[in-house]
């Protein structure tokens, strides 16, 4: 499964697993997953369009199914 979570900032990232909150941002769970748990930003807008909401900082991250 894919996660979507946005950072304190608004900048999107889609996650290959689920990240954990930081000060500002959204974070790789490395200790547990290494190196294998990546992240890609995403354009403006795109997490509205892929599930119809935006994200914000306070929400938690979502689990595409």
């Amino acid at each position: 499964m894919a996660w979507l979570a946005t950072d304190k900032n608004g900048t999107e990232y889609i996650y290959s697993h689920k990240p954990i909150k930081g000060k500002k941002e959204w974070n790789n769970d490395t200790k547990t997953l290494g190196s294998f748990c990546s992240s890609i930003s995403l354009p403006p807008g795109t997490i509205a369009k892929l599930i119809g909401r935006e994200l914000t900082w306070e929400d938690e991250p979502y689990e595409l199914k």
